[in-house]
């Protein structure tokens, strides 16, 4: 037998950002008691986190990628984070005063080596405060010894209830949370919690193909999906399990609760792609029906995307591979900023982000992101697209963008430029 959800597309209030490498020294702090006006630097997530509920505290964890390698006894000496609370963004009251963490490796930072480099995973815990106080954000600001430093949010939960509040899925060694909605085919996870003893949990998985983002100016909503089971087990918090298939999979305590946990499982080489088939399907964001059909269908997926690349190129090689360089790097980086119960690239913030690149700035509130575009050439002056926060069964970090159709003038000829390879 088949179970059936319906799927409405939306999403709730936790703070996941991303990661990349951090170069402190290009970079400026966001004033200490507003943390609303983000750079372009701080956009592009060079500090990813999230927040667990840890009785009558709030851990918070912070992760972040040097721009060099560096052993733990380097990055204890050469680092300092100072953290603390504040009741919404843009408020100058501090629920909790500025703190100096001690750093010490394994009893409040991991050390971790990746293919991407070496990556730090920070944690501290900071009271709960008065009842009647329902969120707050946690700053953290990172000062590196060599020079620069950058401000981090996180959005945290006090009383929520919420089931991602006190549960998270973790590395095969229980240590680390995951900070991104997704684990490759083949990993080891746990799921588990800080402060609850163990906890079965139903465990679903869904095979399911998620559309692409439509674009700026459909105004029309698109209806809402059936998914369909694929397959359904249980599973304990506390124990390692592994993540056998790509697809979205989805853990719940009970399937009467509203939100769970969603997961995407993913192939090895993601947030990469490097097959024709995967290559091909962002290009929706930039072709006609009729080249998508012919990349669909063109029965040999290789020569189908050389011939659309050298097409919009009019045959120049160096230019088709320039572009597509930029193409995909962009949609590289969609993937691992924004990947939430669908690959990044599907998300309305993936979509903008490939066609128009970092924003200039972003302006975060607890319930939106404004992304904000100078002057072009002579395209704009400026223009903002704005994305809110949706209540979502499955992830808590999804963004639904506002559509226009003012976006027209904008949109087309970011979209002629890239098939006319003008972007760098």
């Amino acid at each position: 037998m088949k179970y059936l959800i319906y799927l409405g597309v939306s999403l709730g209030l936790l703070a996941g950002c991303t990661s990349s490498k951090v170069n402190t020294a290009n970079r400026t702090a966001t004033p200490a008691t507003s943390p609303t006006n983000r750079s372009t630097d701080a956009f592009l997530f060079s500090v990813r986190s999230r927040f667990l509920d840890n009785g009558s505290q709030i851990r918070t964890y912070v992760r972040l990628q040097p721009d060099r390698n560096l052993s733990s006894a380097d990055f204890a000496q050469e680092f300092r984070i100072r953290y603390w609370m504040l009741p919404d963004y843009g408020s100058r009251q501090q629920l909790l005063s500025t703190q100096l963490l001690k750093l010490s490796e394994g009893e409040n930072f991991i050390r971790k080596v990746t293919p991407g480099g070496t990556v730090f995973t920070v944690w501290f815990d900071v009271p709960k405060p008065d009842k009647q106080v329902y969120t707050g954000v946690v700053m953290s600001e990172i000062t590196d010894a060599k020079g620069g430093m950058t401000t981090h949010d996180t959005f945290v939960r006090f009383q929520s209830g919420k089931v991602g509040d006190y549960y998270a899925v973790f590395d095969g060694t229980g240590k680390i949370p995951l900070l991104e909605n997704f684990a490759h085919q083949g990993d080891t996870v746990q799921l588990m919690a800080l402060q609850r003893p163990d906890t079965t949990f139903r465990f679903f998985h869904y095979g399911f193909e998620f559309d692409a983002a439509l674009p700026p100016m459909a105004t029309l909503r698109p209806q809402p999906k059936q998914l369909y089971v694929d397959s359904t087990s249980q599973i304990t918090t506390h124990r390692p399990f592994t993540i056998h298939h790509e697809g979205l999979h989805y853990f719940v305590r009970d399937t009467t609760e509203s939100f769970g946990i969603g997961l995407m499982g993913v192939a090895d080489r993601f947030p990469r792609y490097t097959y024709p088939q995967q290559l091909a399907r962002p290009l929706v964001y930039m072709s006609t029906n009729q080249e998508i059909n012919d990349l669909r269908n063109g029965g040999e997926p290789k020569r189908s995307l050389d011939r659309y690349w050298l097409s919009m190129s009019n045959g120049n090689q160096q230019t088709a591979k320039r572009t597509i360089s930029s193409f995909y790097r962009r949609v590289e980086r969609a993937n691992d900023l924004f990947t939430s119960y669908k690959e990044g690239w599907k998300t309305d913030r993936g979509m903008v982000y490939i066609i128009m690149g970092p924003p200039t700035r972003v302006n975060r509130s607890k319930d939106r992101e404004v992304w904000v575009y100078t002057k072009r050439n002579s395209q704009f002056s400026e223009i903002n697209f704005t994305f809110n926060k949706r209540n979502n069964q499955f992830v808590d970090d999804h963004y639904e963008l506002s559509r226009f159709v003012e976006f027209q003038p904008i949109w087309y000829p970011a979209v002629e430029a890239w098939r006319n390879g003008e972007i760098e």
